[in-house]
């Protein structure tokens, strides 16, 4: 079995996987790639969040990992659950894989398109953890996706929770940038116009996926003005807790990187 992981140096799951590989006795039997190092690799494989978790070259795991699970794997194989999981099950597993990564969370918050999802089964599988399950939970869930109400409804529903992820993976680049600074110091570099062109550009792989909007539409102003404020009045808060984990991180002993 062929154990393929990739990684990211700032992203604290990786970190959390990498110790649990070292604890487990399996660091030295998968490989390991840094996607800052070679993101081109990790593009052509269809890695669009990490940690990214292959087995024999199929994606199992993308972005959220349950650990439990890939444990049982390295030690018996991939096996496939015969249990159906409910609609509101389904949907939780799909909000917490596109929650996980600020360029998926972006897309859906500004397009509110499921659609989009269901036409890359493999990634859609990975986020939400099916790939240990039959088929008929994927299916299900592609059928719910493709409710355009529904989605509209997932998005509305949770629309905190997009706000704080989206908010916090802001603040996050402004910390690299900047190092920890206070929201008098940083946001006074942004503006409206700024995080509009950065929420429109984040949302995508260089012009993939990137869909054009204008600040004249008033839907796509609304939000950005609803995510501008959510910055602004949260700002401090997440940067402190932004600067502790990124300190956190760089001081991990048991991080691992490999070419």
């Amino acid at each position: 079995m062929e154990v393929e992981v990739f990684v990211h140096p700032t992203c604290s799951t990786c970190h959390s996987l990498i110790r649990l590989l070292k604890q487990w006795g399996f660091i030295n039997k998968v490989k390991i790639y840094d996607t800052s190092i070679d993101p081109h690799m990790a593009l052509e494989r269809g890695v669009r969040s990490v940690p990214s978790v292959f087995i024999d070259g199929e994606l199992v795991f993308a972005g959220i990992v349950d650990f439990k699970k890939l444990k049982d794997i390295l030690n018996t194989g991939l096996l496939t659950e015969r249990v159906a999981l409910s609609d509101d099950e389904l949907i939780s597993r799909f909000l917490r894989g596109v929650l996980d990564s600020v360029a998926t969370a972006l897309w859906l918050y500004i397009n509110v398109n499921c659609r989009a999802f269901t036409n890359d089964v493999k990634f859609l599988r990975a986020i939400t953890n099916l790939s240990t399950y039959d088929d008929g939970n994927l299916n299900r869930l592609i059928e719910i996706l493709k409710d355009d109400e529904k989605c509209r409804s997932i998005v509305e529903n949770n629309k905190e929770k997009f706000l704080r992820v989206i908010a916090t993976n802001f603040t996050r680049e402004v910390y690299w940038l900047n190092g920890k600074v206070n929201d008098t110091d940083a946001l006074g570099n942004y503006n409206l116009h700024s995080v509009a062109h950065w929420a429109m550009v984040r949302g995508s792989v260089s012009r993939v996926g990137l869909v054009p909007h204008s600040l004249s539409d008033c839907e796509f102003r609304g939000k950005i003005e609803e995510l501008w404020s959510y910055i602004r009045v949260h700002f401090n808060e997440l940067m402190d807790k932004v600067a502790s984990e990124q300190k956190e991180l760089r001081g991990d002993s048991d991080w691992v990187l490999r070419n």
